[in-house]
């Protein structure tokens, strides 16, 4: 199983900067966004073994863990005493020996704390947040292409072969000449 560590408002900006809404963070309801990331990373780890735990800074006075919208996916809002960095370094750390851990940021000094040499025998893979973004959209863009599920619309011509299509096609087209000529 793999478990990707990810820092959230790192991770939150790299998706506004794909959806061409970076420049607008003073203006945004950053709750809902927030709400609208932990969605979208349950959506990318469903249907799969892999789970997500995703980081928050925050002005709270403890660590508190929030229930998320799936089973796949963890929310953690950090402390003053406990940055989401120092979170995802500790968290890092404990799942390694067991599980293949990707930690998601863009932040520097985070890559640097985690993939250090002195880690080697349990080594952590690494992703952009720009990255993980990309692969999370194409991953939606590909599902929402290739799903049939309810609430999919997809037209009856698309799923048909091109021979049967264009048999199709012609036979319409000569009923329609027929009722031209009879109607």
């Amino acid at each position: 199983m793999t478990v990707y560590l990810i820092d959230g408002y790192n991770v939150l900006y790299a998706l506004l900067q794909a959806e061409g809404r970076g420049a607008s963070r003073q203006s945004m309801d950053l709750e809902r966004e927030r709400s609208r990331l932990v969605d979208r990373l349950a959506s990318h780890m469903a249907g799969t073994s892999h789970r997500a735990v995703a980081v928050f800074d925050s002005k709270r006075a403890r660590l508190e863990r929030v229930e998320s919208a799936s089973k796949n996916v963890e929310v953690y809002f950090g402390s003053f005493s406990r940055s989401a960095d120092a979170i995802i370094e500790r968290v890092a750390y404990r799942l390694r020996r067991d599980e293949t851990v990707v930690v998601v940021s863009s932040d520097y000094v985070l890559q640097q704390t985690v993939f250090s040499p002195s880690q080697e025998r349990f080594p952590v893979v690494r992703a952009s947040s720009a990255q993980f973004v990309a692969e999370m959209m194409e991953a939606a863009r590909f599902t929402a292409k290739t799903s049939s599920g309810p609430g999919t619309a997809q037209r009856v011509e698309d799923r048909l072969p091109a021979d049967v299509l264009g048999k199709m096609k012609a036979l319409r087209d000569s009923l329609q000449d027929d009722e031209g000529r009879h109607g």
